[in-house]
């Protein structure tokens, strides 16, 4: 079994397909994997320290105006084409999966060329403009979230799957994992981050409040981006310790066991992740999101009973310590929100897409 991979750009496109291409691997030790990334993201190094081969094409991103850029863009994309048709021609997959971006373009139109199957894993709410354009071309597209399956119906076999996520996402102690952070087990814990290179407009606002928080003995697991470490760092062990602050945390399955809710950005990788573990969360979707998507990723999860959402020229340091007491201080609310998140969480996601890959191509 042969199956090539295709998507980048960002995190929430490579770590679907890293997640999946593992469990393939798993089922079927024999099966040969094929990347296809881009020149300019960083899914190449992650995929090749992943033990994984790849090839890589010179697409960009389609201009969002009309301009001169878009003859050198052109041609850029009949090259990626011309050039997915080789890799596909080499390698002879059974089926090419694409998780989105602009690298999943070109593998798609060459695969549909030459009668190789398609299938499409798409991560958010609202598809991005690759998966809703190219989607015809698939045979299935996974979903991570029932909403997006409007966009497709009709056109092409759908499955509700949820996000593959990373391994162990929801699956370690809490006790042990606090310890790893030097926080105490028995405490509330709240989590704070902004996607690994933090977010500013979280950061300014929560260093507002986070004494308000501390005091009402209160933990507080801060990843501020590496750029403004330095600047919250004064911050680090107040309140006899119950602020721990990080540029960036490595062990994400740990911090989010230590945790009892999350306040976070929205990308659709860190809402399977929050809803795999089971977690109520403050979504603040980030407003420069392509098409919007995570203020509709967040929506999803705002419709579900399992978090809330501030949008960005709403955040203020009393809105936001508004709604983390309302929430943290009342058990009910965050045992009813805690299991609304648990309802809607896949933690198994990478294996039933892998299964049916399996299942249809696995033999070809």
């Amino acid at each position: 079994m042969r199956v090539m991979f295709a998507g980048g750009g960002t995190g929430g496109h490579i770590y679907p397909a890293l997640a999946v291409a593992k469990e393939l691997i798993n089922r079927r030790p024999e099966a040969e994997i094929l990347f296809i990334a881009g020149t300019r993201g960083i899914e190449s190094k992650i995929f090749s320290d992943a033990g994984f081969d790849v090839k890589t094409i010179p697409v960009t991103g389609l201009p969002r105006k009309v301009s001169p850029s878009l003859i050198p863009f052109t041609w850029k994309l009949v090259m990626s084409i011309v050039q997915s048709r080789r890799c596909l021609k080499g390698f002879r997959p059974s089926v090419i999966m694409a998780t989105g971006g602009y690298v999943s373009g070109p593998p798609i139109i060459a695969a549909y060329m030459m009668g190789i199957p398609v299938v499409i894993q798409e991560q958010n709410s609202f598809p991005g403009i690759t998966n809703r354009k190219l989607g015809r071309f698939a045979e299935i597209v996974f979903l991570g979230f029932r909403d997006a399956v409007k966009y497709f119906e009709g056109k092409v076999e759908t499955m509700v799957t949820g996000n593959p996520v990373r391994n162990g996402i929801g699956t370690s102690e809490r006790e042990a994992s606090a310890i790893k952070f030097s926080l105490d087990p028995e405490l509330k814990t709240i989590l704070v981050f902004g996607g690994s290179q933090g977010s500013h407009a979280i950061n300014i606002v929560l260093r507002e409040v986070i004494e308000q928080i501390a005091q009402m003995e209160i933990q507080i697991l801060w990843q501020t981006g590496p750029k403004e470490f330095e600047e919250n760092r004064v911050f680090d062990g107040m309140s006899d310790g119950r602020v721990r602050i990080l540029p960036y945390i490595d062990d994400m399955v740990s911090a989010y066991s230590a945790a009892d809710m999350v306040v976070s950005r929205a990308g659709a990788m860190t809402v399977a992740e929050i809803t795999a573990c089971g977690l109520p969360a403050v979504l603040i979707p980030l407003t420069t999101a392509a098409e919007n998507h995570q203020e509709y990723n967040a929506r999803s999860l705002v419709s579900s009973g399992s978090a809330v959402m501030i949008v960005e020229k709403d955040l203020t340091p009393e809105v936001l310590l508004h709604e983390i007491k309302r929430i943290i201080s009342s058990e009910d609310t965050l045992a009813g929100m805690s299991e609304a998140s648990r309802k809607m969480g896949k933690k198994n996601a990478a294996g039933v897409i892998a299964g049916v890959l399996v299942e249809r191509y696995g033999m070809n």
